[in-house]
C-alpha cells in the first residue's frame, strides 16, 4: 500500500514528525535546498526580466535520486520545511525537483504544510489543513537570491583582492559597506565646535549630607549652550560663592510594561549580553529546542519556531501563560486581558514570537534532560514570555 510521503530539511525533525504522524507517512529529509543558481555561472539571464537558472546542488544529487523514488510511489506528498520565505522556496524546488522531465509525472501529489511549533496537536493541526505553495514567498525569496548573485559577483572580486580568506558579498554586505563608506564621508568632513560643559559637586546642609553632582542645564531659563572658554569662566565666577537651593520636588509613580516576548533579533542580543553566546551558537541552540528534545515521552519541540520578527501571541498560549501566572504567583499578578504588542511597521509577522510550547515545561523541571547551554537559552524564551503577560510594575 503507497505511504504519504513528507519532507522536512533534517533528519531531527524527520524522526520526531514521523513519529507523531505514525506509519502510514514516511518522513525524509532533503537537508535543506536542494537545487540553487550555478556555482561558476552568474544563472541570472539580466536581459530577461532577471530569469534565474536553477541547477540541482552537487551535494544534494543522492537526496534528490532517493526522494524522486519515494515520491514516485507515493499517494501524497506533503512538503513541510520552516514556515518562512526560506522553507517556502526549498518546498518549491523540491516539487520542482520531484516532478519529473515533464513536470507532470507527479502533479497533484503536492501539498504545502507548515506548523509554528513541533508539537502532537501543531504537527496534527497542519497535517490536517495542507495548502498551496505560496507563489508570492518563493518569488520574495528568489528576488533575493538573485540580488545577492547580481552584487556578489560584482563586489566579490573586489573583497577576495583585498582581503585574504575572505568570503563572498552579497546584497546585506554591499549596503554595510556603503554605510561604512558613508560614516567616513562624514568623520573626514567633519568640523569640529567648541563647547562647555559645567557641573558641581554639592551636598545637603541637612543629613544625609553625602555629596552628589548637578550639572547646569539652564541660564535664564534658556538651555545652557556655552560655547567659548571665557563665556564659562563667566558663568563659574557669577555662581562661585553662591548658595544654591533646590527649586522644586517632582513626586511621581511610573509605571514600567513588561518587554514582549523574544523575537529573532532580540534573542540574539539578550544571549549575546547575558551568556556571551555568538548570534550563530545562539540559532543553532535554539534550532535543537525547536527540533524536539526527548525527556522519556519522545521528542517534543520545546520552543516555537525561531525566526521571526513578530511579537504576536496565540491566544491558547495567552491562556495557558495565565492559567501558570494565577497558580503560581497570584491573580494578582495578572492584567484583566492578555497583553497585545505590536511589530514595527515592516515586520512580516508570519509567525509568533518565539516562545515556549508548554509554559508548564519550566526550566527547573528540563534541567536534568538540557545541556547547559540548551536550559540557559530556554530559560530565557520561558522568563520573558511569561514576563510579558504580566501586569505592568
Amino acid at each position: 500500500m503507497a505511504k504519504n510521503l513528507v519532507i522536512v530539511e533534517s533528519p531531527a525533525k524527520a524522526k520526531t514528525i514521523n513519529k507523531i504522524l505514525g506509519h502510514d507517512f514516511v518522513v525524509k529529509a532533503s537537508m535543506g535546498h536542494v537545487r540553487d543558481l550555478p556555482e561558476r555561472d552568474i544563472g541570472v539571464d539580466i536581459e530577461h526580466d532577471f530569469k534565474p537558472k536553477y541547477v540541482t546542488i552537487k551535494t544534494r544529487e543522492k537526496i534528490v535520486k532517493e526522494l524522486k523514488g519515494e515520491a514516485d510511489a507515493a499517494e501524497k506528498i506533503y512538503l513541510a520545511p520552516d514556515p518562512d520565505r526560506e522553507g517556502e522556496a526549498i518546498a518549491w524546488h523540491l516539487m520542482a525537483a520531484l516532478s519529473g522531465k515533464s513536470g507532470k509525472d507527479n502533479a497533484g501529489k503536492f501539498c504545502r504544510v507548515t506548523y509554528n511549533e513541533i508539537t502532537a496537536p501543531a504537527i496534527r493541526a497542519a497535517f490536517a489543513a495542507p495548502r498551496e505553495i505560496n507563489q508570492h514567498k518563493v518569488d520574495s525569496q528568489q528576488a533575493r537570491r538573485v540580488l545577492d548573485r547580481i552584487v556578489g559577483y560584482q563586489v566579490s572580486p573586489l573583497l577576495w583582492r583585498r582581503i585574504r580568506g575572505a568570503s563572498s558579498a552579497g546584497r546585506v554586505q554591499s549596503v554595510a559597506l556603503r554605510l561604512v563608506c558613508e560614516r567616513e564621508r562624514e568623520i573626514l568632513n567633519f568640523k569640529p565646535e567648541e563647547y562647555w560643559l559645567l557641573g558641581a559637586k554639592v551636598r545637603k546642609f541637612e543629613n544625609p549630607r553625602d555629596p552628589f553632582e548637578i550639572r547646569l542645564a539652564k541660564i535664564n531659563g534658556e538651555k545652557a549652550d556655552v560655547k567659548t572658554g571665557e563665556q564659562a569662566h563667566a558663568i563659574k565666577a557669577d555662581v562661585d560663592g553662591r548658595a544654591l537651593k533646590v527649586s522644586a520636588i517632582l513626586r511621581r509613580e511610573i509605571s514600567k510594561r513588561p518587554r514582549p516576548s523574544l523575537i529573532t533579533s532580540s534573542l540574539q542580543q539578550a544571549a549575546s549580553s547575558l551568556y556571551g553566546f555568538a548570534p550563530k551558537r545562539t540559532m543553532q541552540v535554539a534550532q535543537k529546542l525547536y527540533e524536539g528534545v526527548d525527556f522519556g515521552e519522545g521528542a517534543v519541540g520545546l520552543i516555537t519556531y525561531m525566526r521571526t520578527d513578530s511579537f504576536a501571541i496565540s491566544p491558547v498560549a495567552a491562556e495557558a501563560a495565565r492559567e501558570f501566572i494565577a497558580k503560581s504567583y497570584g491573580v494578582e499578578f495578572l492584567p484583566d486581558r492578555p497583553p497585545v504588542y505590536k511589530s514595527k511597521g515592516n515586520a512580516q509577522e508570519a509567525h509568533e514570537a518565539i516562545r515556549p510550547t508548554d509554559v508548564f515545561k519550566t526550566p527547573e523541571s528540563l534541567s536534568s534532560v538540557l545541556s547547559e547551554e540548551e536550559i540557559k537559552l530556554y530559560r530565557l524564551i520561558w522568563q520573558r514570555f511569561l514576563a510579558s503577560q504580566m501586569v505592568p510594575a
